[in-house]
Formats: structure tokens, C-alpha cells, sequence
């Protein structure tokens, strides 16, 4: 699923909640769609590397597929 959606230059992106270089800040998520488009998540913020975001991302990319390749 996340191959068909690369393939189709569709990507989820980590967007820190800090400026700058600190480590460990939060993040937003949104879906890049062909560089063209962003697809805003809900503005909920999560721990980097943490189970939780990977869980998020995941489910994301469920979404992209589904909306933007099977057309659902």
C-alpha cells in the first residue's frame, strides 16, 4: 500500500510543531498529493518516535490509498 501510494508520489509528511533544529519536538501530519495539494490532518500533534505516530501514519496512508487510488 505505501509503494502503490509512493509509486503515485503521494506521501505522508511529519511537519514539527518547533522551528529550528530541537530534537524531539512534536509533530502534525498532512498528505502530499503529487506536490501539488495538501491534504491537512486534524491538527492533532504527536510524540516523534513514538508508537503512537507510526500507528497515524499508518492509518494515513490507508486513507490516501484508498481516497486517491481505489477513488472510494
Amino acid at each position: 500500500m505505501r509503494q502503490a501510494c509512493w509509486y503515485e508520489e503521494i506521501y505522508v509528511v511529519q511537519k514539527p510543531t518547533v522551528k529550528g533544529t530541537y530534537k524531539g519536538s512534536d509533530v502534525t501530519l498532512h498528505i502530499d498529493y503529487k506536490g501539488k495539494n495538501k491534504v491537512e490532518g486534524n491538527g492533532t500533534t504527536y510524540k516523534q518516535n513514538s508508537r503512537l505516530l507510526e500507528d497515524k501514519i499508518e492509518e494515513a496512508y490507508q486513507y490516501a490509498y484508498k481516497r486517491f487510488i481505489l477513488k472510494e
